[in-house]
């Protein structure tokens, strides 16, 4: 046995040892193929990789697949073992014009880790090692396929090209329990997916961290930073090990046109999570039940502001009513040849609503003061609401004499 053998003996044991234990944890399948390769078994070690990326490909499992993947790359391979990987997740998560998604599937839990026999195991190192490659290669056989795969999370609004090129340009991280991930109040780069593991998400509070919620395995978190500019307004954790893929908005940017469709899809994302909290927090929307709330949000359109974008000119109509999803607007007024700041607007707030309500030019302008993703009602849209949602035009109409008022206050 040579010296990297020797070192690694004792957690191929292990491997082998929790495997007799829980023979369909797949994690335990992926950490043999590793050891494998690690120690030169070089055919077992790629066998079974393979066979675990072909098997969470056709068994509904694509980031498992994906996360396979990227560790067959890291551990330089030929590239025609890769190429073909990426073809098969690509050919069966790509968006197509036959796409017809299924539910996500998920297993039964596998048993916690309990500690290992290894009095039980074979001695000869040899023997490990046929083990091994004999239980965590047969991870196809038998296996039922379902008919409709789901969703790979992210990636699935994409067509071939820029699927397989947002594929191969994500990277993999292997987090340990307590790193950082994500950290309330810096600059967003990056998009990620929890392939396994979980991470706590959590925010400051005063002097106190306090924690938000929980993330697991088939999640998104930081997608905003591939649509605003935002700081991250939480901290993400990992909460034991856990493999995380990470997209960065950077190769995005470098890739140009072909990955416009993973933006747009990213938008809709974000605009639809932030639209249910805005329809639950608005005052726009409290006097109005679900079914209305939703009919009237589609009404709206998504669009985005750029840093210093003059989105309502004073002494102008108001294109129309805009809610602000993420971002900061600085509301401006006229004077002495200066334009000055009588406000900031900030996420949930609204804006354009008194030149609409009054149907008078602007009183201020509105900027974008960083880049903004907005909901925006078009002003011709806007005078069918007085019908429909007359309620809706109260509370717009009683934001805006607070409004005008505030905003003389702070002239004065």
């Amino acid at each position: 046995m040579d010296e990297t053998a020797a070192s690694l003996d004792p957690a191929l044991r292990q491997c082998l040892a929790h495997m007799r234990k829980a023979p369909l944890d797949y994690r335990l399948r992926v950490r043999a193929a590793e050891l494998l390769l690690r120690v030169g078994e070089q055919d077992a070690g790629l066998r079974i990789l393979r066979n675990c990326i072909d098997y969470f490909t056709l068994g509904g499992f694509p980031l498992r697949a994906l996360w396979a993947t990227k560790l067959l790359e890291s551990m330089g391979v030929e590239p025609e073992l890769v190429d073909r990987a990426y073809s098969l997740l690509t050919r069966h998560y790509a968006q197509s014009p036959s796409s017809q998604w299924g539910d996500p599937i998920f297993e039964m839990p596998t048993p916690a880790p309990t500690a290992a026999d290894l009095a039980a195991l074979p001695e000869a190192f040899a023997d490990v090692v046929a083990e091994v490659d004999k239980r965590a290669s047969d991870i196809i056989r038998g296996a039922n396929f379902p008919e409709r795969l789901p969703r790979l999370p992210l990636l699935s609004d994409l067509p071939a090209e820029p699927f397989e090129a947002a594929a191969r340009a994500m990277t993999l991280r292997r987090a340990q329990d307590g790193d950082v991930l994500l950290a309330e109040g810096e600059v967003g780069r990056s998009v990620h997916l929890i392939a396994w593991g979980e991470a706590l998400v959590s925010r400051r509070r005063g002097d106190e961290e306090a924690v938000l919620g929980r993330l697991g395995e088939g999640e998104v978190f930081g997608e905003m930073a591939l649509v605003t500019d935002s700081p991250r307004i939480a901290s993400v954790v990992a909460d034991g090990p856990a493999e995380i893929l990470e997209l960065d908005r950077g190769v995005l940017e470098a890739m140009g046109p072909a990955v416009r469709s993973l933006q747009d899809a990213l938008a809709r994302q974000v605009c639809d999570r932030m639209v249910g909290n805005l329809m639950r927090l608005s005052p726009l929307f409290h006097g109005l039940d679900a079914d209305r709330r939703g009919a009237l949000i589609t009404r709206f359109q998504s669009r985005m502001a750029t840093p210093g974008e003059v989105i309502i000119t004073e002494g102008a109509l108001s294109p129309g009513l805009f809610i602000i999803l993420d971002g900061l607007v600085e509301v401006t007024v006229a004077r002495g040849g200066d334009a000055r700041p009588v406000g900031t607007l900030r996420e949930g707030d609204i804006f354009g609503e008194i030149s609409l309500v009054q149907n008078r030019p602007a009183t201020a302008a509105c900027v974008a003061g960083r880049r903004c993703l907005l909901m925006w009602l078009p002003r011709e849209a806007f005078a069918e609401l007085r019908l429909v949602y007359p309620e809706v035009i109260d509370a717009i109409s009683d934001v805006g004499e607070y409004r005008l008022l505030d905003n003389l206050y702070t002239l004065a």
